[in-house]
Formats: C-alpha cells, structure tokens, sequence
C-alpha cells in the first residue's frame, strides 16, 4: 500500500486511475492541475507522485516532477505521457523521475511501476530483490519457473542481451525489471519502450534523438531514449513491431555501442544494457522477411520463454496469494475457490487472474472471494461485456464518458443495495474510501 499523488488534468482519467489504483489499497490524493499539487506536494509526503506531463501551463509536468524531487525525502515519481511527448519525458527523467509510461495506461502496468518505484526508492539497507514487485511475480514452486528465475539470475550478471517471449501478460516486462534489478546496472535507469505504440515516422528520433533542425518542428537538440538509458536498461517491448528501417540501426547500436542523432554526423557512445520482449515468432517472422535475421539473432543471446498459466496452474495459488497481499488485501482463500480459481482457462494469464481478483474484491461480501457472482452475471473471466464493446458504443450513441459512468452508476447501485443503502460499507465493497464514495455519489446523483 501507497500513499500517492495523481495529477492529471482530464477529469474522467483521473477518477479511472484513482479508482483503480484505491481497488488495490492504495490511498490517493488528486489533483487537477500542477498549481493545485505544488503546494501540496510541499506540505504532505507521498511515498509516490504520478504526474501526466502536458497540462495546462508551460512545462506543468516538469514543475511537478522537480518540486517532488526536491522534497526530503524525495517521493518516487513517475510520469504518464502520451508517445508524442516522449521525447519531454526523456527531459523529466533527468530532473529525477523514476521510469515513464505511455497512454494508454492499463492498471497492471502502473501497478508494476509504482512497485518497482518504491522497491528503488526504499534504503539499501531495507531493500532485498525479493521485495521488488518483478520478484514477487516471478514466483511459483513449479519445475518450469524455477529454471526461469535461475536463467534470468545467470542472465543478470552479464551484459548479454535477453529475449523474454511468451503470450500476453505472461509478465515479460516484470521479467526484464528482474533482470535490471539483479544486474550491476541496478541503480540507474531502466527505460520501458513499448515498439507497438510509436509511430514509424517518430521511432528513430524517440529512440536516438536528434539535432535542431533536423526535421520541421525539431526545434531544439534532443536526446533519445537510448542516451536516458545511460548506464542502466533498455527494454524494448514488442520488439516484433519494430519497423525494418530501425532494426538495421539498432543492429549497430547492439554490434558497435554506438548511435547517431538524427540529423548529425557525429556518433555517441552508448553505455546501454538491450533486453526486448515479444508475443510473435520472430524466427516465423524472419522466415517471412518481417524481421532481420542477424538482428534476431544478435537479440537472442539469451532467449528466455515465459509459459502461459495453464502450462503452470500449480503455481496459481501462490500468485494468488502474492497479487491479493500486493493489493492489501488479508484474505485467506478457501480451498473451493481456489480449485475453481485454477480450472479457469485464464487467457490472459497473470494480468487477467490480477483483474479477476480486483472484480471479485469489488463485488464480493468483505473478506471473501465469491466466483458465483460471475455466473450470476453470465460474463466470462476476462471477456468483455456487452456494454463496454466499440460495436455498443457505435449503436447506443454514446461516448467513452457515457459508459465509464454508466457502469460506475451500476457497481455503486450494487453495492448499496448489498449493504442496505449503507454508504460505508458499500464503499468497502468496492474497495474505495468513504471519501471516494461520497464524492462519486453527490457525482452521479446517487441517493443513500
């Protein structure tokens, strides 16, 4: 559990990110503007300050960032950033921002980042890998994740080069923050890049920098995200997206240490570490002409798979376990619900059983896990509703807006109605604070 401060200027993200993040114990504070946080940023701690980058007002992101680090002692700050503006995160992380995340932000994500945020953060002599979230993920007693954990150790202890596949939410980002934490590059960056969300025309610029001048709206130098990995990590995600004009240059990033800026002539050195993760066959893709062979074999030094669930169900209790502690929650889960738990098709693996235990906590009695409510409502674990589809929202006329508040106005129904109209133990229900629940009734027009 955190005590964090979410400063995001759009109204309906802000109350998404802060429901989700009170769903999974943590305490949150909002505010709707950098002017609004600066002076509370200088009067309360927080052990954690997630910051959208464009607000309004000149460098708002920036001002948040180093007012939170010039606070003692300094919070963990981490930023959300749409892919065009990744270039002013780069900026940010050098003023003292921990790690960056892109837009759209899924839960799992900013809860993997927030962990290994404070794991960081936290004294050398409190701090142990296991306390870090990318350990706690990574257990299970089955054969399988034992010679994973083995092989990402070994793996950490040389510059070599790591190529986690493996399904999505496999957890090959935890994987690959494993690997930074157990190596000598532990105390400097790990920079996230996530292939699938920058747009061909941007990725070298993002990945390289560049000079001013070198393009139309280049109005100043630059650096990439390769130069703000300086001496840590770079985690390229999704590798299989990346386009064949970049593959060849990051071909020589990876053979001679070296890069060029776009638009200048001279080359930098890069003191990086390249761990990358896809959901494809790259050697099915290199047969295809998709991807570059010598890359693909520059990239697989180490290759490393990470086994879907339901190759690993024995491990399912454990992860249970560990993501309900990680949510705050104490619950003892009986032998029933866990047996049920396992028979579960999961496909969207460990992402999906974290997901599956939000909403069973949201929407069971307190101190239970109650998987009936999902044949009740006839729903699958993980599929999605009827109302939350594009096709719905193109045929009801309505917007995004229309339907997060839809379905907040029915949870909220629901569990006043479970607690006989009582506001504070429905707020429990749906692992909220009475705050968060008085609010969001006066929102919606809701009665006790």
């Amino acid at each position: 559990m955190a005590d964090i401060l979410l400063v995001e200027d759009e109204r309906n993200a802000r109350q998404v990110i802060a429901m989700g993040l009170e769903a999974s114990g943590h305490r949150v504070t909002c505010c709707a503007s950098a002017q609004e946080a600066l002076p509370v940023i200088a009067q309360t701690h927080f052990d954690v300050v997630l910051t959208d980058l464009r607000m309004e007002g000149r460098d708002a992101g920036l001002d948040v960032v180093q007012a939170a680090a010039a606070k003692e002692p300094a919070p963990a700050t981490l930023l959300i950033t749409a892919y065009a503006s990744t270039e002013t995160a780069v900026d940010a992380m050098r003023f003292g921002a921990f790690d960056y995340l892109t837009k759209p932000v899924s839960m799992d994500e900013l809860e993997d980042a927030i962990h290994c945020a404070m794991a960081q953060q936290a004294p050398a002599t409190e701090k142990t890998p296991a306390e870090g979230k990318a350990s706690s993920l990574l257990i299970g007693d089955s054969p399988v994740m034992q010679r994973i954990r083995e092989r990402l150790q070994r793996a950490a202890r040389r510059d070599v080069t790591v190529l986690l596949t493996g399904e999505s939410g496999t957890g090959k980002e935890v994987a690959a923050r494993f690997v930074h934490q157990h190596s000598s590059r532990a105390s400097q960056p790990f920079i996230p890049v996530h292939c699938a969300a920058i747009p061909e025309g941007l990725f070298e610029s993002e990945l390289f920098g560049h000079c001013k001048g070198a393009f139309t709206s280049a109005d100043a130098d630059r650096k990439g995200l390769v130069e703000a990995a300086h001496g840590g990590t770079l985690f390229l995600d999704e590798i299989g997206e990346m386009p064949l004009s970049i593959q060849v240059k990051l071909l020589r990033l990876l053979q001679e240490h070296r890069f060029r800026r776009v638009g200048e002539d001279i080359e930098r050195d890069a003191d990086v570490r390249i761990l990358a993760a896809t959901n494809r066959d790259l050697a099915e893709e290199v047969n295809q002409g998709s991807f570059r062979e010598d890359l693909f074999y520059r990239l697989n030094v180490v290759p490393v798979h990470l086994p879907p669930l339901r190759q690993r169900k024995e491990d399912i209790p454990l992860l249970v376990q560990a993501l309900l502690e990680r949510m705050g929650e104490n619950i003892c889960v009986d032998d029933k619900t866990m047996q049920q738990l396992c028979q579960l098709p999961l496909k969207g693996n460990v992402r999906e059983l974290e997901n599956l235990l939000q909403r069973l906590l949201a929407l069971s009695d307190e101190g239970t896990l109650d998987l009936s409510i999902l044949d009740e409502a006839d729903r699958l674990p993980g599929a999605p509703t009827h109302a939350t589809t594009l096709d719905h929202i193109h045929l009801s006329g309505n917007n995004l807006d229309d339907v997060l508040e839809d379905i907040e106005r029915k949870l909220i129904a629901e569990a006043l109605e479970r607690t006989d109209n009582n506001a504070t133990l429905a707020a429990r229900e749906l692992g909220i604070t009475f705050r968060s629940m008085r609010y969001r009734l006066k929102k919606l027009g809701l009665r006790k």
